[in-house]
């Protein structure tokens, strides 16, 4: 009847608030619930990456201590030390690329917020500051101290920066790239065909051709060389690789098998001793330094850095670190910028006026097989009292160290 429509139209009318005030509440408790899965996740601190970038630090002090210099010497005359300041400048090629691993493991995470001010008024206005001091230091040194260079070549010796600091120019620069780097740093496939470029042209073809030159194969070197420049390809070219692998390793490759991974440690040890074997004859068969085998972007240091690289993160990042050990390593991971910019001020001085160098220790004389490692233990301690002290300066703990 009419009477009963009416009625029903009456009912609905009441009840159709109610359920609209039930939806939206619904509505609004579902979206609630769902918006924190939606924000970035803040990621845990990776403690086993402090580590790594420490045992990084002390390798590089150890390569320098070593150094190059001490090897083309001892080559010079013969010496069989060689073969031991060989080996050590072998086993530590890992430090740069480490280094270098570690940054694009944090600047290209997508789950931290970007922006262009961060990144020029912090990442690269650090970096730039920090250059900027330890080249005034540095040309300061040579002028005043060590009497190399005269006044009027300050602003040369300032501009350019002695050689070490080579790293923050390298740095800046893939700084300056990582806002595309981030766009696919997430997908693997993407970043894993990037990778496989990086790998062809920035590790397999300067390989071959430090093979060819090393084996004296003129005619295939020259080739080769015509052939990769008709390409004019420098796009994944040197270190940018390493940048983008850090991240990509750490989040998206996961190797659950203890025996896969211990055949990959095997195999990584395995390469160190290659790359020494390889390095000690061709410089025992000509007489002349050679890093072929052993320079940052070669084959045989990328797989040997990738590998240990992986060891930090499956093995090192399995311990579950006491309070103190976290403080520890914490406190000594945030001096490891400021030893490597004072580690090489310090070999100078202390070679030049501590009578502390690579054979001779206060006055003693030292085959440089035991005087590289006393060297070392100097220098890193030295740097790292220096790193110290600086960090606890105000202003210039966060713009030099």
């Amino acid at each position: 009847t009419q009477e009963d429509r009416n009625q029903i139209q009456i009912n609905i009318s009441n009840l159709t608030p109610n359920i609209l005030t039930s939806i939206t509440t619904g509505s609004e408790a579902t979206l609630n619930e769902s918006l924190p899965s939606l924000q970035p996740k803040k990621r845990k601190r990776l403690y086993w990456a402090d580590c790594a970038r420490i045992f990084s630090m002390f390798g590089i002090i150890l390569l320098h201590s070593a150094g190059y210099g001490c090897e083309k010497i001892l080559l010079k005359r013969k010496d069989s030390n060689v073969m031991i300041i060989c080996f050590y400048n072998c086993m530590t090629r890992f430090g740069v690329p480490m280094f270098v691993l570690l940054s694009g493991t944090f600047i290209l995470d997508p789950s931290k917020t970007f922006s262009f001010k961060k990144l020029y008024r912090h990442n690269i206005l650090r970096l730039a500051t920090a250059f900027a001091f330890w080249s005034s230091i540095n040309a300061l040194i040579n002028i005043f101290l060590y009497k190399k260079n005269k006044a009027s070549e300050f602003l040369k010796l300032f501009v350019v920066g002695e050689e070490y600091l080579w790293f923050i120019f390298m740095i800046i620069g893939c700084y300056l790239i990582s806002p595309f780097l981030r766009l696919f740093s997430n997908d693997v496939t993407l970043a894993r065909y990037f990778l496989g470029l990086c790998v062809f042209w920035g590790s397999l073809i300067p390989t071959l051709k430090n093979i060819f030159s090393s084996c004296q194969w003129k005619e295939a070197q020259d080739e080769l060389n015509i052939w990769t420049s008709r390409w004019h390809y420098h796009f994944t070219l040197e270190f940018v690789g390493y940048f983008v692998a850090g991240y990509h390793i750490v989040y998206h490759v996961n190797i659950k098998s203890l025996k896969i991974r211990v055949l990959l440690y095997v195999l990584g040890l395995s390469d160190v001793f290659l790359i020494f074997y390889m390095t000690y004859n061709l410089e025992m068969k000509t007489g002349r330094y050679s890093k072929d085998f052993r320079d940052s972007y070669t084959l045989t240091v990328a797989f040997y850095t990738v590998i240990l690289f992986i060891f930090f993160k499956h093995e090192i990042g399995q311990i579950n670190f006491s309070e103190r050990a976290i403080r520890i390593i914490s406190k000594l991971s945030s001096l490891t910028f400021g030893m490597y910019l004072s580690h090489m001020i310090l070999k100078g001085l202390l070679s030049r006026y501590a009578h502390i160098k690579q054979e001779e220790f206060l006055g003693i004389k030292f085959s440089s097989t035991i005087g590289c490692p006393i060297f070392w233990i100097v220098i890193s301690g030295s740097s790292l009292l220096v790193s110290y002290l600086l960090s606890i300066i105000p202003i210039l703990k966060n713009y030099v160290v």
